[in-house]
């Protein structure tokens, strides 16, 4: 296929920051994969880097829920990400639902619809 509209464009969080999609799919947005298991270690060890590592992980989804102008889809297996709405299998939610009432992090914008998926 040609063309800009037909492109599929697989890539890392960090690598779409700044940019806007029709369409963005987050995949594995599960407990354990984000935030990635290895932040708990600091849970008891050292407080402020757990919440700085926390906060991280919570912005970077934030951000790339937020490419998505018209759909975004989430996937995970098991129990979903803490950073997703509780009932996140059951209902469609706006991209800025993904932190809760939190609100976007670091003063981030409103964001478009999203959809959920398991």
């Amino acid at each position: 296929m040609t063309g800009a509209g037909t492109r599929v464009r697989i890539g890392i969080m960090h690598r779409f920051k700044g940019l806007e999609f029709q369409r963005v799919f987050l995949t594995s947005i599960g407990e354990g994969q984000v935030p990635r298991q290895r932040v708990e270690r600091y849970r008891l060890t050292n407080p402020d880097r757990y919440r700085q590592k926390k906060q991280r992980a919570r912005s970077l989804v934030f951000v790339a829920a937020t490419r998505a102008r018209d759909e975004l889809i989430v996937t995970w297996s098991g129990e979903a990400s803490r950073f997703l709405p509780e009932h996140a299998d059951d209902t469609a939610h706006r991209a800025t639902d993904l932190l809760g009432n939190d609100g976007p992090p670091s003063g981030s914008s409103s964001a478009p619809s999203a959809s959920s998926a398991t």
